[in-house]
Parts: structure tokens; sequence; C-alpha cells
């Protein structure tokens, strides 16, 4: 017998309104996974004893809004990041070699799926944007997607 682990959550639903734009208290702040396929988009989570996924065929899906978190950057002249920054390296890459963990802080990102019959809004980290936007284009979902970028807050540049 193998050892199964417990399952790790990416996501959180923060919100589901049914037809009636009423929210389903139950649902609210339960961590889930989302799975993202060609067909449609599967919901995975312990909402309550019986329901476990919430599905959403493609042909039901209304529109996808993404929504990126605020991006801020807080480095100091000599730090690598800032180098690396100044030499036109994208801060989601130079990220990795930031001396503090406050230099670079995205807030997190936000899902909004409207369907016929609900919409559903999930939360996830903001290092999650760019990977969510390919998966959803590679899956056939351009035409439903909508993106919402926070602006980037660069806190070096207030220091000169």
């Amino acid at each position: 017998m193998f050892f199964k682990g417990k399952t790790k959550f990416n996501f959180r639903l923060i919100d589901f309104k049914n037809k009636q734009h009423k929210s389903d208290i139950l649902l609210s702040q339960t961590k889930c996974n989302l799975e993202i396929l060609p067909q449609g988009i599967m919901v995975i989570g312990n909402f309550t004893e019986k329901d476990t996924i919430i599905s959403m065929l493609k042909s039901e899906i209304q529109s996808i809004t993404i929504v990126r978190g605020k991006e801020t950057v807080d480095t100091f002249h000599l730090s690598p990041m800032h180098i690396l920054s100044k030499f036109g390296v994208p801060n989601h890459i130079s990220q990795y070699v930031k001396v503090y963990p406050s230099e670079y802080k995205i807030t997190e990102t936000q899902i909004v799926i409207k369907c016929s019959e609900f919409q559903l809004k999930l939360t996830t980290g903001g290092n999650k944007f760019e990977k969510l936007l390919r998966t959803f284009k590679k899956n056939g979902y351009s035409n439903e997607l909508g993106l919402i970028e926070k602006p980037s807050l660069n806190l070096l540049q207030y220091n000169t």
C-alpha cells in the first residue's frame, strides 16, 4: 500500500454566486485546485460532504478574468536584483537573486470565472499569473480571457 499524503491546494475559492447573485457562504474561503482542460474547467476541493468538484463546460463559460496582483520592487543600489534590472532583466526573473525577501513582492492573483449558472472568484499566489495565462491560452480560452494588471511600484525610483 502506498502512502498518500495530504493534497496541496494552490487556490482559495473566495466567492461563489449562483444565478440569483446570492453568495454561498459554505463555499467561501475553501482551499481548492483548478484543472484547466480544453473541454472545460474543474474546481476540486472539499466543499461539502457530497460535493468535491465544481465543473464548467467550455460552452457554459462566458468570461474568465485574471487580475494580476500589485508588484512592489524595493531593492538597494548594490543588490544583485537591482543590477540585473538595470541590465534589462525582467523583475520576475531577477527576483531569484534578491538578498532580502522584501525586495520583490506581488500580491495575490485573482481569477473570476463567469458562467451561465454561477460565478466563481478564486485567489492564488501572485507569482502564478504567467503560468495561469499560458495554461488558459494553451487550452483554447483566448476568446473568453480578460486580463487586468495592477500597477507596478518601483520604490528605488523614488530614492534617487
